[in-house]
């Protein structure tokens, strides 16, 4: 490794001290192993958990996100069926179990949970938008523990397993790759059906799904991993339209960055409150999404998400601009080379969604002040992280470009990791010291506020915003006196710099091209 390397990720601003949303390191869940029965129409839900936890330091209790109500029921018995001791702390979301004996550090402890009633929040009972009786699971950001006692937090990744009974007039879309039921498994109830899930990749518990509904499938062509996606039966032939370019997506993404993680591909139209939500290999659609064209735009930052965000993930909220701005660069990318917008276009929308946001002006793309990580969600973690990859390929080129992210995905996939780790893999693949760029754009309030004018022979580049000057390339392009189309690319890195030209400059052009974040100052 180059010295210069160490050097720069450790200019990176750290996190703070104080973990509002902590993970526990002193315990790690390797497995949790879900038995439900699903009732859409009744509202009904029960089931278990079985669990299997790590201790990393000698542990006698295990703490999980937890809620519980007068209507949401939840307890806990050791391997040998007997009760543990539990403490719930309702202000904190949390329970506290205590163990039967203290675990030595690598040992491994198993422990099940009984679930009844109707959850707290994170699996809902709720009709579509046609009147349809639907179950689903809606996690972001901190709502798995609304029903599921677990660690709930970016940063710690377990396997899942699921065997899931519900009606045999609906289907079941959940994670994993459907599989066998476990030997001597009952049969379903009278008219019921079952289904088993298995996956033998690590995910966070807010990226588990599970919706239990009356669907319509569609099929879609090119690629053996795609099973049917499933959708309500009024909006088939809107799904038809729509639902045709995620084999080629799948090829280009794994060819661009690596193998794919998750064994399947589907995605499922449900009431969920996001636009789309990135559920590991099933992803989750609004309900109105197939009502217009745009909506494969969508699909298309939702299938990114399977590398950028789920295959390698965040470990703490404030870094969600790893997935996000991740998703918002390369969706768009990805749908232009299936005949989608051009990239500039969606750029330029991106850009102009951020310049009225008053996010944009107020807090960094690594802000750490939200009240509740949905908060994290803002113009920063979406359109400027989206833009901070751009002018990073406007950095580095096109080959060394697309060999960073390659590289990061290759190297952590199944990981949840921080902005410092990006980092080490852009500069490690390319050889260039780019600490200065990370710190400029990604926790620096703004960007370059410009003034560009045209005197006789000079155009001349101000920056009026507070504090440093920005370090960037800045395209400018123009007409001569005899009307030839003249441009130049230039580093700016100073408060006022004077770009000498020859003759006249008329019909000054800055940014043509869409390389640029930054304002244009009155």
């Amino acid at each position: 490794m180059n010295p210069f390397l160490l050097v720069a990720i450790a200019a990176l601003p750290q996190d703070p001290p104080r973990e509002r949303f902590p993970d526990q390191p002193q315990q790690d869940a390797l497995h949790y192993d879900l038995a439900l029965h699903v009732d859409p129409a009744q509202r009904q839900l029960t089931g278990s958990v079985h669990y299997t936890f790590r201790a990393e330091a000698p542990l006698q209790s295990i703490r999980l996100d937890a809620r519980r109500s007068d209507d949401w029921h939840v307890t806990f018995a050791g391997a040998d069926g007997q009760a543990l001791p539990s403490a719930w702390d309702d202000d904190a979301q949390c329970v506290v179990l205590t163990l039967q004996q203290q675990l030595g550090k690598g040992e491994q402890v198993q422990f099940t949970a009984a679930l009844a009633g109707t959850p707290v929040d994170g699996f809902y009972f709720k009709p579509n938008r046609y009147g349809d009786a639907l179950a689903f699971t809606d996690h972001y950001s901190i709502r798995a523990r609304g029903w599921l006692p677990c660690e709930d937090n970016p940063t710690d990744r377990a396997r899942f397993s699921l065997h899931v009974e519900y009606p045999r007039d609906c289907e079941a879309v959940g994670f994993g790759v459907p599989g066998e039921p476990a030997a001597g498994a009952p049969p379903p109830p009278t008219g019921f059906t079952a289904l088993d899930l298995r996956s033998d990749a690590e995910i966070p518990p807010y990226m588990w799904a599970l919706v239990v509904g009356p669907f319509a499938r569609v099929h879609e062509d090119g690629d053996p991993r795609l099973l049917d996606h499933f959708v309500y039966q009024q909006d088939v032939a809107a799904a038809k339209r729509a639902l045709v370019h995620e084999a080629a997506w799948l090829q280009t993404m794994e060819k661009t960055f690596g193998p794919y993680s998750y064994g399947k591909y589907t995605t499922v139209q449900c009431p969920t409150r996001w636009g789309g939500f990135e559920a590991p290999g099933n992803v989750q659609l609004a309900e109105d999404l197939f009502d217009s064209p745009q909506g494969v735009g969508t699909l298309a930052h939702e299938l990114v998400h399977m590398w950028f965000g789920d295959g390698v993930g965040y470990a703490r909220w404030r870094e969600v601009w790893l997935s996000e701005g991740f998703a918002s660069y390369f969706g768009p990318w990805l749908w232009s080379q299936q005949g989608g917008p051009p990239l500039q276009d969606a750029l330029r929308d991106l850009r102009n969604t951020w310049l009225r946001s008053r996010d944009g002006r107020i807090k960094t793309v690594r802000d750490d002040t939200f009240a509740h990580p949905d908060q994290a969600l803002n113009a920063n973690t979406y359109p400027k992280g989206a833009w901070v990859l751009h002018m990073l390929r406007g950095e580095l080129g096109e080959e060394a470009f697309f060999k960073a992210p390659a590289q990061y995905y290759r190297d952590h996939q199944g990981h949840s990791l921080a902005t410092a780790d990006f980092v080490a893999a852009v500069q490690s693949s390319s050889g260039q010291d780019l600490g200065w760029f990370f710190a400029q754009w990604l926790d620096r309030v703004g960007c370059p506020e410009l003034k560009v004018a045209a005197q006789d022979g000079a155009i001349t580049v101000t920056q009026v915003q507070k504090g440093e000057p920005y370090r960037f390339w800045l395209r400018l392009r123009w007409h001569a006196p005899d009307g030839a189309v003249l441009a130049r690319r230039q580093r700016i890195d100073q408060q006022e710099q004077r770009l000498a030209v020859d003759g006249a400059v008329r019909d000054l052009e800055v940014d043509p091209d869409v390389e640029l974040l930054f304002r244009t100052a009155r």
